[in-house]
């Protein structure tokens, strides 16, 4: 037994002794074991075993499980990024069109905060170059946050921190949907937008190295109503839009400081300096980082190409005659870049097939774009690094109905002279020629060039009839212009030689470009390149043919800086106008025989009233015109000059002519093909009358800031009494024009002394002044230009003179009512001794008269 129990002892203590780690140290079994199985990191437990794309690029993103993440590098923190939006397929392009970008991108950076990133957005407005300043600046410009995220790892390496972004690019955001505020449908009805985002989602995602793109899908219902009636209720709506991500250059392009004399786009900034004694208001030009190739070869004067040229992508959508023009318009401008020493400056390229990084949706590609609209329209918004302006992309939208509106445009502006459009469809080279110059206008807004309303208007009236001045600078100094086509050449001019369309490019436009890209080597800062420009804008201003006119887009006082106007006269180019819009009217039966159905005969017709009223509208706006000036000391013209006493009463009988005959509206012959519908002389002519009568607050302003012989509210009372009581004094029979007339000249006086009676002056003391044109008659749809330039730039109120400044006039204090009761009383007398003479029409008419102001007077 002894033996047996040592024998199991002695085998114990063999076995103890023979695996002596295990038994002796029984927990080394365990880590052994721990050490064979690696614990999962946060990041692998994130993606493991789970449907995962990924693509690298600056920065690497994830999409999995509809939602996507973003692998952020820890250098690429607090760095200066653009986020924009592109739509890229819609449900209805009523909407906003693909490959519109709706909205201004927004300037960002992502900063950490322990575990969370957050998305910021960037305050640029305020900038100083003292460094004892800039700290406190930048605590007061802190970036606001538009989203936390919290971090759901790092990379293996630890150079990466991973968060998800999904919430954020499936939201409904105001700046970053698709609903462009320039559709016509947003610009014209209330719409409502209820996003579903349980049906949205997203769908691709690309990173390269210096951007990336995400498409997410985004479902709305809209409603869409208008003044109580709702014309579209709860309509799914589905688009995709790609939002790009673009890292800001590392080396901030050197700024230039702009002028308010000359039409260049603008970002403002506010400067705070150690000198000044005021914080300042300052400028920066949009443009392109254009710089020499060799520096040295462009001082000495040779052609040089730039380091980077500005590259211009045709969408392969377009109708395949369409490129031809679309290539040759954008191309144009390279001879004003040759000008100034650049070779090649701008390129154009179809949209590559065999590039897989080209994305026409990608911020980083500058493309022209085709959208199969109704929208007779085109534009070219641009996209620019906030900190110093410097243009990024641009894009132009070519609208499909855009030949239909430069069809009608050749036609009705120039049918009189030119044989070859009198037709239905335009031959495909003066169509080209249409499309050609469409485009290099808005590649001229890609470029930062704002319109130049003024730009015709130094150019004398009778040279647009002249072949060597017409085919030296066409219609007007710019192209930037709303000059659109010869509206002033008469039948025979063309065989004269007459051009009848814009300059390729105007004497203005290579003067623009000079002052926008020519490098300035001397220049050691933006500072010292401010005297060398205003130098340059200064000896161009005794040339009128470079004088600026700013687009009046809310208030309109200067009649020289209209749209669709042309040269210096506007009531005798009017009056060449009008003439050939009777010839034109008068012979269109003759000329359109293939217009089995009458529509386009419609549409000409509806696009002549349209064109009658700009003509009148050019004219109108000379009665209490004021030519603006953009100054600046030293400057040869004042800021401001009134129209003259003479062209305002030369405009006021021009207006009464037009409204005293309209008839060659109706003309019978074209009333019998086209629809049902009311005579439209009668309209027009108490549309005449009755903005005739609104001009009263102008002339106050106007002749307030005459210093010599003012025109007063006064005097144009008593013309206007002239011309629709002295004139037609003699007649036996009154037509009914001119009794309208009178009838409403009483009206409005009789409205004046009412108007004191409730309390308040005559109805002209205090009041703004607002763009007061005559609209086009109801039911009449002539196709016009919506505003055309960079997006970020259309609510800028600041559109009539100077960078600061609106044109805000307030109508003189002046007592009138006592003027209207006696001109009342005159018309009173007049109208007594005229009832008992002349027709029974006539006589009935006075006593009405008569009657009508006793009443009043009561």
């Amino acid at each position: 037994m002894k033996i047996r129990l040592l024998t199991l002892v002695g085998l114990s203590l063999l076995v103890m002794f023979s695996n002596e780690g295990h038994a002796k140290f029984p927990w080394k079994k365990k880590k052994a074991k721990s050490e064979q199985v690696k614990k999962a990191t946060p990041y692998e437990k994130l993606f493991r075993g789970k449907k995962c794309e990924t693509v690298k690029g600056m920065i690497t993103l994830h999409k999995m499980d509809d939602r996507v993440y973003f692998e952020l590098p820890l250098n690429l923190l607090e760095k200066d990024m653009l986020l924009g939006s592109t739509i890229s397929e819609t449900t209805d392009n009523r909407f906003g069109s693909v490959g519109e970008k709706p909205y201004a991108p927004l300037h960002i950076t992502f900063i950490k905060t322990d575990s969370l990133i957050s998305l910021c957005e960037v305050s640029d407005d305020y900038m100083s170059h003292d460094s004892n300043l800039q700290q406190r600046i930048s605590e007061s410009t802190r970036p606001a946050i538009l989203k936390n995220f919290n971090i759901k790892a790092y990379s293996p390496d630890s150079t990466a921190v991973v968060f998800d972004m999904t919430d954020f690019l499936l939201a409904n955001r105001d700046n970053m949907n698709p609903f462009s505020p320039f559709s016509p449908i947003m610009a014209a009805y209330t719409v409502s937008k209820e996003f579903r985002k349980e049906d949205s989602s997203i769908m691709s995602i690309k990173s390269f190295d210096d951007n990336l793109s995400i498409r997410s899908s985004l479902t709305y219902n809209v409603t869409v109503s208008s003044m109580g009636v709702t014309y579209i209720k709860q309509m799914p709506f589905t688009a995709v839009l790609t939002r790009s991500i673009i890292l800001l250059p590392e080396k901030p392009m050197r700024p230039r400081y702009a002028d308010s004399r000359i039409n260049i786009f603008y970002t403002p900034k506010v400067k705070f300096s150690n000198e000044s004694q005021r914080v300042e208001n300052v400028y920066y030009a949009l443009r392109w980082r254009l710089e020499p190739v060799d520096a040295e070869k462009y001082e000495k004067g040779e052609l040089v190409e730039p380091k980077k040229p500005i590259i211009y992508y045709i969408d392969n959508a377009f109708p395949n005659f369409w490129k031809k023009y679309i290539r040759r318009g954008i191309l144009r401008w390279n001879d004003a870049f040759e000008k100034i020493g650049f070779k090649n400056a701008i390129c154009v390229k179809d949209f590559p097939l065999d590039d897989p990084e080209f994305d026409p949706d990608n911020i980083k590609y500058s493309c022209v774009r085709y959208s199969p609209s109704f929208i007779a329209n085109a534009m070219g918004p641009s996209w620019s690094d906030p900190r110093t302006g410097e243009i990024l992309n641009a894009s132009v939208y070519l609208y499909h109905n855009l030949v239909g509106l430069v069809r009608n445009w050749r036609f009705v502006q120039t049918a009189q002279a030119d044989t070859d459009v009198r037709r239905k469809q335009l031959p495909t080279d003066i169509l080209g020629d249409c499309i050609s110059y469409v485009v290099a206008h808005e590649v001229g807004h890609t470029f930062a060039f704002m319109h130049n309303m003024a730009a015709s208007s130094s150019i004398p009236v009778d040279s647009l009839r002249s072949a060597s001045f017409t085919n030296k600078y066409g219609t007007t100094y710019s192209i930037m212009d709303y000059a659109r086509n010869n509206y002033v050449a008469q039948p025979g001019d063309k065989e004269k030689g007459v051009r009848l369309t814009p300059p390729d490019l105007g004497i203005y436009d290579y003067f623009s470009v000079k002052w926008l890209y020519s490098p300035i080597m001397s220049a050691k800062s933006s500072e010292e390149e401010i005297p060398i420009l205003r130098q340059w804008i200064s000896e161009k201003l005794p040339d009128p043919a470079y004088r600026y006119g700013r687009q009046q887009i809310r208030t309109r006082i200067d009649p020289s800086s209209f749209e669709e106007d042309l040269g210096d006269d506007p009531v005798k180019a009017s009056s060449y106008g009008v003439m050939n819009l009777k010839y034109i009217l008068s012979q269109m039966n003759e000329w359109i025989k293939d217009d089995v159905e009458g529509d386009f005969r419609k549409e000409i017709y509806n696009e002549i009233i349209g064109q009658y009223i700009r003509y009148i509208n050019n004219v109108l706006f000379n009665i209490g015109g004021i030519y603006v000036n953009e100054h600046y000391e030293g400057d040869p013209f004042p800021s401001y000059v009134p129209v003259t006493k003479e062209k305002q009463r030369e405009s006021l009988k021009f207006l009464w002519e037009q409204a005293l005959d309209c008839s060659w509206i109706d003309e019978p012959a074209l009333q019998k093909i086209l629809p049902l519908h009311s005579n439209l002389s009668s309209v027009i002519e108490n549309l005449i009358i009755d903005y005739v009568l609104k001009r009263f607050p102008s002339v106050a302003i106007c002749g307030d800031k005459m210093e010599q012989n003012p025109y007063t509210q006064l005097d144009y009372m008593d013309d206007l009494y002239y011309y629709m009581f002295m004139v037609p004094d003699k007649k036996n029979v009154l037509s009914a024009s001119e009794k309208n007339m009178q009838l409403k000249f009483v009206s409005y006086l009789m409205n004046g002394i009412k108007t004191v009676k409730k309390g308040s002056a005559a109805g002209t003391s205090g009041r703004m002044l607002t763009d007061e044109r005559i609209p086009l008659p109801e039911g009449i749809v002539a196709p016009t230009y919506l505003y055309d330039g960079p997006l970020n730039h259309f609510n800028d109120p600041k559109e009539v003179m100077g960078f600061e400044d609106t044109v805000s006039v307030t109508i003189p204090v002046e007592s009138m009512e006592h003027h209207y009761y006696s001109m009342l009383r005159k018309i009173e007398r007049l109208a007594k001794n005229r009832m008992s003479a002349g027709s029974d029409e006539n006589r009935t008419h006075y006593r009405l008269l008569v009657y009508k102001i006793s009443q009043s007077l009561k």
